[in-house]
């Protein structure tokens, strides 16, 4: 088990699952907040939340979540505003299809933007973002 916890990817994932928890929780609050409190179109709300939720992810991931491999640089800003661009487009694909295809409420697509979303960025971030 030590040997597991000792893997750079692990280590990787595990820190990043902990970040990202915070940071997504952070921008569904904020989703929920717009979304449910003040009316706002979903698809608004998710644009919002999204904003809200970049600079706090850039932080945490490029000084704690890849830390061994993470070079803040222009370059890797980029790369993580690109990947953070197609985690929002992820997000906006599922609030779309839960809340404008299937007329589910404000809270169904949550559960995806939880789970679906992060998994994808973490493949994203590990692998291109904060690549060495």
């Amino acid at each position: 088990m030590r040997a597991l916890f000792q893997n750079e990817a692990v280590a990787q994932l595990l820190r990043f699952a902990i970040a990202g928890a915070g940071v997504t929780a952070f921008s569904v609050v904020i989703y929920l907040i717009y979304a449910m409190g003040l009316h706002a179109d979903p698809l608004l709300a998710n644009a919002v939340s999204h904003v809200a939720g970049l600079a706090l992810g850039y932080s945490i991931h490029s000084r704690w979540s890849f830390r061994e491999s993470a070079k803040q640089d222009a370059a890797s800003l980029w790369r993580f505003a690109i990947a953070s661009g197609l985690a929002f487009a992820l997000n906006s694909l599922w609030v779309w299809v839960g809340t404008s295809l299937l007329a589910l409420p404000a809270w169904a697509p949550v559960p995806a933007m939880m789970f679906m979303t992060p998994l994808t960025s973490f493949a994203l971030n590990r692998w291109w973002v904060f690549s060495r």
